[in-house]
């Protein structure tokens, strides 16, 4: 859907038009309120951590054209690492009752059971990477070492983090071989991942 919408923007003018009037709004409450800005950002990669349908990868490039590649990426994997160690403590704290109000209780107990059979940091990290962000509730209701599960979830998220900003200022710039040389990328992390926690 990502590539879609990308190739949209490249061949519209009209959409291209309303994406650099966003811009513009968004410039001028991040020269205004830089704090508040910059908060409401990393908030929202926060909220995008602990539920699924909730998505900023539209905030994404307008940041990149506000901030540039690296600040975004920055408040990326912060509000991304924010988000995904809530999501732990919710689940360590309060459990399969509270959780299952986040997440699907039949996905909910699939994931608990992969997390339980891959206690090793290594396959914790691949099935970290292959699946949802939401799969920090089962790390904390399986009561997986927490520093063990931050160092994960930052390896995890990093090169997620380093993509989505540099590919969004690839679509500013309508680079089209580095743009989908990173979506390349991207596949090639999630299915390796993927084959390697399924290796049938």
């Amino acid at each position: 859907m990502v590539v879609f919408v990308v190739l949209l923007f490249w061949s519209s003018s009209f959409f291209q038009d309303i994406f650099f009037k966003l811009v513009d709004v968004f410039g001028a409450l991040a020269v205004q309120h830089e704090f508040l800005a910059i908060f409401l950002f990393v908030g929202t990669s926060a909220v995008a951590a602990l539920i699924s349908p909730f998505t900023n990868i539209p905030l994404i490039p307008i940041a990149v054209v506000i901030w540039g590649p690296v600040f975004t990426l920055v408040c990326l994997l912060c509000g991304w690492l924010m988000g995904d160690i809530l999501a732990y403590f919710i689940g360590r704290r309060f459990g399969y009752k509270v959780v299952r109000y986040f997440v699907i209780a039949e996905r909910l107990d699939d994931w608990t059971r992969m997390v339980k059979e891959r206690m090793k940091f290594s396959s914790a990290l691949l099935l970290r990477i292959a699946l949802p962000a939401e799969l920090g509730y089962a790390f904390g209701l399986v009561g997986y070492n927490v520093g063990a599960y931050i160092l994960i979830t930052f390896i995890a998220e990093l090169p997620f983090a380093i993509i989505s900003a540099y590919a969004s200022e690839a679509v500013l710039y309508g680079d089209t071989v580095k743009f989908f040389g990173f979506v390349g990328i991207l596949f090639v992390i999630i299915f390796f991942a993927f084959r390697m926690k399924h290796p049938q």
